[in-house]
């Protein structure tokens, strides 16, 4: 029901109903016209306020607005964020530390790498041997590959999609390590 004397919106009609019900008591029209006139008129200000802002400082409004749309993001790719927050965010060295004993109960020993290459993402070559005499070239390939692809799957860590490559019991490949958020963002939009 739109008052026609005083022209109050629905919304307006919505925010008397709510300070009413608060209240405990009814508001009468022309006092209820008085604050309805006092919030726009304090709304238009702010909006004024607002654009000068915007206007005498673009980069500001800028950081503000990606802030914003950063919270907007979160909150609709909710459980994307929450997996990202369970990744073991390993540096090399942890790396090596986590890798290791995983990978000698399966008969892989002497994981070693090689000076890493540093770019967007960190790419690091490694080794490890196959103790297992009677496993063959083929199989010591795959299951190696399947297992890192395993035991990497909830850290900031790859196998590169190159593969592994094997000599003489010794297997060979790449890993990537990703740092920055957005990257590991796509990377656990790829697993999913």
């Amino acid at each position: 029901m739109v008052n026609r004397r005083y022209n109050f919106t629905k919304a307006d009609l919505k925010l008397r109903e709510y300070l009413e019900k608060k209240r405990g008591g009814k508001i009468p029209d022309e006092a209820f016209y008085k604050l309805v006139l006092k919030m726009r008129k304090w709304l238009d200000e702010y909006i004024e306020v607002i654009k000068k802002w915007v206007d005498e400082k673009p980069w500001e409004a800028e950081q503000l607005k990606r802030l914003v749309d950063s919270w907007e993001d979160r909150e609709k790719n909710k459980k994307l964020y929450e997996k990202l927050d369970k990744i073991k965010k390993l540096n090399i060295a942890q790396l090596k530390e986590f890798l290791t004993p995983l990978l000698e109960k399966e008969n892989y020993t002497q994981l070693d790498f090689s000076k890493p290459e540093m770019d967007r993402d960190i790419i690091i070559n490694f080794t490890v041997q196959d103790n297992k005499t009677d496993r063959e070239e083929y199989d010591s390939r795959i299951q190696l590959r399947r297992l890192i692809k395993r035991i990497l799957e909830n850290t900031n860590w790859r196998l590169m999609s190159e593969g592994i490559y094997y000599r003489l019991g010794i297997l060979s490949g790449r890993f990537r390590g990703y740092e920055l958020e957005e990257d590991l963002l796509k990377l656990i939009s790829k697993d999913i």
